[in-house]
């Protein structure tokens, strides 16, 4: 590899990072007031970022909330007096969402209808969604026979078959099958920002989430080590270190882990998890980061398993043709962002698993 191949192989990291990092998934939700937008919206996130409100008066404005590169819109209603018809697309720039999500709490109505068609027309994706589940009622009747006749509802308004996903924002019921649906419905890079920034309900998701966190770890580990401005006192590897922290944090945030958290959640911790929760919280700077590296680069070259992460890897590593230090700097970057991505995921599972527990007990 000569060195115009070994700075090509560098920019096309830096690209792909810069790709990643600018994709941003948008999600426009749309549906009669009071169907439970808002609430879907905290829930889809796993904050309460939406106000909440059992008013039911029409949305007056485009209404986004941001989470990360996650944004989700809730829009007000279609073809009103206010936001008619023949202006509303352009208006709030309607075909530059990825996914709608056609929410409904009661009958469907008409004007939803009306909307849906329209984005069929445009070729656009529609998710469809009958929320509050869990207070569906009528006398004599089974919960399965009302989904039904939602389904044929549903059906005899948009004049074909589609699939509903019943949810519950109280219960949290549905809303692991709609987030998977959300994410199959993007392309490769969305998964990965909606992985990351999409709440948890499920330990397949957590995994999902997991494997999206690996490939911002290559990339950023790639970057890190391409830089390389920080020595690593005792190891003969550099990295950037404000780039590892930054990763650290993004990996924190995608699971849902911060201090109050982790704190509330000990008493589930057996002693080993107490220790690696212990250890999420530990390295969030520079200073402690530096010494998870050192710790990491010994363990790596005693154990000569160099070789044996990079295949692990399975992918050519780009600064390879800059010298054995730069590539033992990647290995030793990835290898100790990824143990945190693991540590992370498992305190993640065990507040998951407690909470699944806890709902079914």
């Amino acid at each position: 590899m000569d060195e115009n191949n070994i700075y090509e192989s560098i920019d096309s990291i830096k690209e792909e990072i810069e790709k990643l990092n600018e994709t941003q998934v948008k999600i426009a939700l749309f549906g009669q007031p009071g169907s439970g937008k808002s609430s879907l919206i905290n829930a889809l996130i796993g904050e309460d970022v939406a106000k909440v409100s059992q008013e039911t008066d029409t949305t007056i404005s485009e209404d986004p909330y941001i989470w990360e590169d996650l944004i989700l819109t809730d829009l007000p209603g279609y073809g009103t007096k206010n936001f008619p018809v023949d202006t509303f697309f352009e208006r709030f720039n309607v075909l530059s969402y990825d996914i709608f999500i056609c929410v409904f709490s009661g009958k469907f109505k008409q004007e939803d209808t009306e909307f849906f068609r329209r984005l069929q027309e445009e070729g656009k994706k529609c998710i469809f969604v009958r929320n509050s589940v869990d207070s569906m009622f009528e006398k004599g009747k089974t919960i399965e026979q009302l989904k039904e006749s939602v389904l044929k509802d549903v059906k005899e308004q948009i004049g074909k078959e589609v699939k509903v996903y019943f949810t519950s924002c109280r219960t949290d019921e549905g809303l692991d099958e709609l987030i998977k649906a959300i994410h199959d419905n993007l392309n490769t890079v969305k998964q990965i920002k909606f992985s990351m920034d999409a709440k948890a309900y499920s330990e397949d998701f957590l995994e999902t989430k997991k494997k999206a966190c690996y490939k911002f770890i290559y990339l950023g580990s790639s970057l890190a080590a391409a830089n390389g401005i920080n020595p690593i006192p005792v190891v003969d590897i550099t990295v950037d270190l404000s780039i590892l922290t930054g990763i650290f944090e993004r990996i924190r945030k995608s699971f849902g882990l911060n201090k109050e958290i982790i704190e509330e959640n000990k008493p589930l911790y057996n002693e080993r998890l107490l220790a690696i929760a212990n250890n999420v919280l530990k390295y969030s700077t520079k200073t402690a980061i530096t010494k998870l590296l050192q710790k990491v680069a010994k363990d790596q070259l005693e154990k000569q398993a160099v070789k044996q992460t990079l295949k692990q890897i399975g992918k050519r590593i780009p600064l390879i043709g800059q010298g054995i230090s730069a590539t033992t700097s990647f290995v030793v970057t990835f290898a100790a962002s990824r143990s945190y991505c693991n540590d992370c995921a498992e305190i993640a599972t065990a507040i998951l698993k407690d909470k699944l527990y806890s709902r079914t007990s």
